[in-house]
């Protein structure tokens, strides 16, 4: 993943990855026969540990949509899941996805996971608050693209990218939809600002 981040998927090679790990050019290609098998393998584990991050989130957030979803926003913009290195890294393997079946598809299906626990849970919190004329897939594909928005920014201007305020922007947002169950965390979230400043 650093070698991608510092010299591009295209540039990339072997010999750049066995120096970064202070491994012998040979022994990364026993375990890897070419730099396609190894750059399938880290778009795995990046998959993985995501989804791993993501459901630990979930599970601890417990049943409540407005908890689930402000997990995910945590997950999603926290220091775990979204680091320079690892924006850049997604924007690599995005980008080369068009051109790359096995990539699109593994970036497919994360995706569409994502969305449906998204749109499940902006469903639960429309049925509640007695506004099921929401168009939860819009909401929930919108939600998606501002996170996807906010990495970016992270991976093209990594000192200026402020975490508090990217998870503020998605609270904002979803308090623009719901905001009798986000409009709280807001103002929490202004509060706590206010006594930190």
């Amino acid at each position: 993943m650093r070698t991608i981040a510092r010299h591009g998927f295209a540039r990339t090679t072997m010999a750049h990855v066995a120096k970064a790990a202070g491994l012998s050019q040979g022994i990364v290609n026993f375990y890897f026969k070419t730099k396609e098998a190894l750059l399938y393998e880290t778009l795995e584990h990046l998959a993985d540990e995501y989804g791993s991050l993501l459901q630990r989130a979930l599970d601890k957030a417990g049943p409540d949509p407005v908890a689930a979803l402000d997990a995910m926003i945590e997950t999603d913009l926290g220091p775990d899941a979204c680091t320079p290195t690892k924006s850049a890294v997604w924007l690599a393997f995005w980008a080369e996805s068009r051109g790359r079946p096995k990539y699109r598809q593994l970036c497919r299906e994360l995706a569409e996971t994502y969305h449906r626990q998204v749109t499940g849970l902006c469903g639960r919190l429309a049925k509640r608050g007695g506004t099921e004329g929401l168009d939860v897939e819009t909401i929930a594909r919108s939600f998606n693209a501002l996170v996807d928005g906010l990495w970016v920014d992270l991976a093209t201007d990594p000192q200026s990218f402020d975490r508090e305020r990217a998870k503020h922007a998605c609270r904002a947002y979803f308090a623009g939809f719901f905001p009798a169950e986000f409009g709280p965390l807001l103002a929490r979230a202004r509060d706590g600002h206010r006594r930190a400043g």
